[in-house]
């Protein structure tokens, strides 16, 4: 897809989405509280049903779906680079877990078109190397936290 305005009314719909009373509760639980440290964390949340399951797997979902949109044209790369960032932030809580959470889980496709997405250009990989090393501060700081 070529058509600039086209590109930014998804966008705009996008956000829309994000605003959701369901899905801001979902975002706020994932992109704060959850914050696994093992493949078999993420596992065991997302087996469990409940709350937390569904809030995992409404977040990464949604961004899955926004990388396919990019894979298969109607949004560039660039514009989802420009106004997503929280799309990298989430990737990298999961991203080191991936491989080892595919192959318990038997689900080997679960996030490809996001990982196709971030990994798949350098400036991806470069903000999500960046976004790892706010995640490692950011559990640094709690871990000294608590008391």
């Amino acid at each position: 897809m070529n058509d600039p305005i086209r590109q930014a009314e998804l966008i705009l719909k996008l956000y829309e989405v994000r605003r959701e009373t369901v899905m801001r509760e979902a975002r706020s639980y994932v992109g704060g509280e959850f914050m696994i440290a093992s493949a078999g964390e993420l596992v065991d949340i997302v087996s469990a049903g409940g709350k937390h399951t569904g809030f995992v797997l409404q977040v990464y979902g949604y961004w899955d779906m926004v990388a396919a949109f990019v894979h298969h044209g109607a949004l560039s790369a660039d514009l989802v680079y420009d106004t997503c960032q929280e799309l990298y932030f989430q990737y990298a809580k999961i991203q080191p877990f991936l491989a080892e959470f595919r192959q318990r889980m038997n689900l080997p496709e679960w996030m490809v078109g996001l990982q196709r997405l971030v990994e798949g250009s350098e400036k991806g990989r470069a903000r999500l190397a960046v976004m790892q090393q706010n995640l490692a501060a950011m559990g640094e700081m709690r871990s000294q936290a608590k008391p």
